[in-house]
């Protein structure tokens, strides 16, 4: 709100500038600051010269918010008059009008290979995708929820080719993925040992693919489902949702007469040995396979398919593709394809890049048996919660217990990992993952549940936006509320959840330093206590739909 302000302020004087021009600058130095250096290097001159400039041209007398305007080195430093704009901030949690951007957004997320179940890495795209759905859905889009699930790789046809081999028609005992992963391991295992096995499962893909062999579609189709079957149960232990869940199988075709279309057009051409080839080095990116010789697709050829059908099904304004860094390349060649092809909507596709989860004593390899699954953290997490939540409330009841160690454990796991910045590198450590002080979802949801304390206690009072002088921590706490709709505006643009990780601390942060200096029920003047009370809510209502955002839920009791 107050950088918007500030915006209104400088367009009066002819400049226009954008949100992300402005900064957060130290607290003696102002409110909001204006850097002058891009205005000095288009008028070539001095920026503190500039910034004297602007400064004289703002006549803070005609804006009654402002309290000075001042110049200080390259700099234009805004302070505004805080008992005058904090009804201003306030009043907005209050308007039932919230932001309408209106755009039908795709966010394709999770996207565990179905050959064994879901490990912590996989954690990261299914919390990001879920947490950036959130945000974009609180601004007023629709949101399509999208699991791409890759049912027809190589890694399929491996798993198929161990279950034909040793399963003996078994079925699924426990959760149907920790089941199938013993397969997939065996098969690596036996591969080192007879390489032939590799060449087996090339073939059983090769049937599948063309439909050839009737029992081998029955038997791959048969342990796709068991295993989405096992990701579904994780996804509803975590309260993750998808709102379609897309085949690549079901695009092949499709992305096959796109390859067709690249041929006659003269991006793609056929190699010596029948491959087809995407030629893209005049754009400055490696050729990259089409089609195998074979005539067999690779994902390249379903995920082209794919993407033209889900822009035409959902009449799509954007999509979105919550992927590893590892894609980082293979998502500008399959954009540059589409652009090739004269799809214009291709300049709506975003790959959401992240990196990966290493455990301490290196990657993770599930092929060899060497990952923790997240089925196992989320029970491991639930039962430190657990132990905890009966040390302090014992006479609890045990299912009480088990609800709120479960929120307390599922929310410390998404919040570990959505805080890191999504271009830093993961390291699992079950200490500092299961670790319950300091900068995590407890600590955030304690504070939301001491703010649903003091309400309960307050009892009657009446709302009040106003009073006549502000303590700094007050002020402080207003600053951050301020804030709050322009974080989640700059979360959707950067396609950053961790903006609103850093939100929600420094909310619970500067309301724990209010609450340590400011008496809320023991406040004498009557104004003061409900103006105060006033706060308490707003902050607590504002902890809520934050970690909502986060994917993280909040007890009223811990």
């Amino acid at each position: 709100m107050l950088k918007e302000e500030v915006l209104t302020i400088l367009k009066s004087i002819g400049i226009a500038a954008s949100i992300e021009d402005l900064e957060e600058p130290k607290e003696e130095f102002g409110d909001v600051a204006f850097p002058c250096f891009k205005l000095a290097k288009e008028q070539r001159k001095n920026p503190v010269e500039i910034a004297k400039e602007v400064a004289k041209k703002i006549p803070v007398s005609k804006h009654p918010l402002l309290l000075k305007v001042e110049a200080r080195g390259g700099y234009v430093n805004f302070f505004f008059y805080w008992e005058k704009i904090m009804e201003n901030i306030l009043k907005q949690f209050f308007r039932k009008s919230k932001p309408r951007e209106s755009k039908r957004i795709m966010v394709e997320f999770s996207q565990p290979n179905p050959v064994h179940s879901m490990h912590i890495g996989h954690a990261r795209s299914t919390f990001l995708g879920d947490s950036l759905a959130n945000i974009y859905e609180l601004l007023g889009n629709k949101v399509i929820r999208a699991n791409y699930i890759n049912n027809v790789g190589l890694q399929v046809a491996k798993l198929v080719t161990a279950y034909l081999l040793w399963g003996k028609n078994k079925r699924p005992k426990g959760k149907p993925d920790r089941w199938l992963w013993e397969f997939y391991v065996k098969f690596h295992e036996e591969a080192k040992k007879d390489p032939s096995l590799e060449d087996r499962a090339r073939e059983i893909l090769k049937k599948f693919e063309s439909n050839e062999d009737k029992k081998i579609v029955r038997v791959w189709n048969k342990l796709v489902r068991w295993c989405v079957k096992g990701f579904k149960e994780t996804y509803k232990q975590l309260g993750i949702r998808f709102d379609v869940y897309l085949y690549e199988k079901d695009f092949r075709n499709l992305g096959k007469e796109l390859v067709n279309k690249a041929i006659m057009k003269g991006i793609a051409f056929k190699s010596l040995d029948n491959t087809i080839v995407a030629n893209l080095e005049k754009y400055g990116l490696p050729n990259c396979v089409m089609l195998r010789s074979d005539g067999t697709g690779l994902y390249l050829t379903s995920d082209l398919g794919m993407t033209v059908y889900k822009f035409k099904k959902y009449k799509l304004d954007e999509a979105v593709w919550v992927v590893a860094s590892a894609q980082d390349l293979y998502f500008k060649q399959l954009f540059k394809i589409l652009e090739l092809l004269d799809y214009k909507w291709v300049k709506n596709c975003h790959h959401f890049s992240f990196n990966l989860v290493r455990l301490l004593e290196g990657k993770m390899s599930s092929r060899e048996g060497r990952a923790i699954m997240l089925d196992e953290v989320i029970k491991e997490l639930i039962r430190l919660a657990y132990d905890e939540v009966n040390k302090r409330n014992p006479k609890l009841e045990k299912r009480k217990k088990l609800k709120i160690a479960k929120i307390i454990g599922i929310g410390a796991l998404k919040y570990s990992i959505l805080k890191i910045e999504p271009e830093d590198t993961i390291t699992f450590d079950w200490k500092q993952m299961l670790s319950l002080k300091g900068n995590t979802a407890p600590y955030l949801q304690y504070a939301y549940t001491r703010c649903s304390g003091i309400l309960r206690k307050a009892k009657k009072w009446k709302i009040t936006l106003r009073i006549n002088k502000l303590t700094n921590e007050e002020k402080q706490l207003l600053k951050t509320l301020a804030k709050f709709y322009s974080i989640v505006k700059s979360a959707a643009k950067d396609m950053r959840p961790h903006y609103i990780c850093n939100y929600c601390y420094e909310l619970a942060t500067n309301f724990d330093k209010f609450y340590e200096f400011c008496p809320v029920l023991k406040a004498e003047d009557k104004n003061v206590k409900n103006f105060r009370l006033t706060l308490v809510q707003i902050v607590r209502d504002v902890l809520k739909t934050s970690l909502n955002l986060l994917g993280i839920k909040t007890l009223e009791r811990m």
